[in-house]
């Protein structure tokens, strides 16, 4: 495959991890969005990602009733906010309207810096577990799984969309990879159980397996109704070395991806050669 343009002229492109603490107020979590956001820009970033649902994190029961039509006027808000800031915008994920009562998708969307929707993708894996001696998750009540793939030209990269519980299916990031991702994006809601044992060790091997950078964006602390979120937002290189990484709490985090470190390793380790997609 012929890289990119943009990693072959050994790019630095500047990237904003958006973690927030989410709950059920929705105005109150765009407000803190978009301030966010605006943070990120302000710092120059080319690229801002927030976490998954960070519209609303309730009960599940609930979150069908705040499920956005896509295109609609959530997402035309989006489109607004990254116009303003001229920024390209993962927004996280949204809650997306279906035709099937009581259930809806789980969307990330993607904005260009002219405020254009370029991207969706339907998180596949849906969380239903029950961890001992913590939560009991049941995604698929409220949620239905979506089927595809995506991989999308972002700031002159292109990027892979996967969620949360896609994390723990190799199969997922390499089959993004084989689309042509140089990068993958990855909102989540990760849980705090969870998180302390297998957050960090599970980005850094999906960077590993794809050879991509990952830019993990993760939820933080108790949401009402919802459990808690672990934080600990990620960027990670192909060579499974972590660039950035924030804390517990609400942040903005700010970092410069050398893309150039993709072609690096993949030469390095061609344990893919002529498997990716071209353009």
């Amino acid at each position: 495959m012929n890289e990119n343009d943009a990693v072959a002229r050994g790019r630095r492109l500047r990237a904003a991890v958006v973690q927030m603490n989410s709950g059920t107020d929705e105005g109150a979590n765009l407000r803190a969005a978009e301030a966010a956001v605006e943070e990120a820009a302000s710092a120059g970033a080319e690229l801002v990602m927030l976490p998954e649902t960070f519209h609303y994190m309730g009960p599940e029961r609930d979150r069908p009733r705040h499920a956005h039509p896509i295109p609609g006027p959530l997402t035309e808000r989006l489109g607004a906010l990254a116009r303003r800031c001229e920024v390209a915008l993962v927004a996280g994920t949204i809650l997306e309207r279906s035709d099937v009562p009581k259930r809806c998708y789980n969307t990330a969307v993607v904005f260009s810096p002219d405020g254009m929707l370029v991207a969706r993708y339907r998180k596949m894996h849906l969380f239903d577990v029950e961890i001992p001696g913590g939560p009991v998750v049941r995604e698929s009540s409220c949620y239905l799984p979506g089927g595809e793939e995506v991989v999308v030209p972002v700031a002159g990269v292109r990027v892979g969309l996967a969620v949360c519980f896609d994390v723990r299916f190799p199969e997922v990031f390499l089959a993004l990879r084989r689309r042509g991702a140089q990068c993958i994006v990855l909102p989540s809601a990760f849980t705090a159980r969870t998180g302390v044992d297998h957050w960090e060790l599970l980005v850094r091997a999906r960077a590993l397996d794809s050879q991509c950078f990952v830019v993990a964006a993760n939820q933080c602390g108790v949401h009402p109704g919802a459990g808690a979120s672990f934080g600990h937002s990620l960027v990670v290189d192909p060579w499974g070395g972590v660039v950035a990484r924030s804390g517990g709490e609400p942040e903005v985090l700010v970092t410069k991806i050398a893309l150039e470190r993709v072609a690096e390793v993949r030469r390095a380790l061609p344990l893919r050669r002529g498997e990716e997609q071209e353009g």
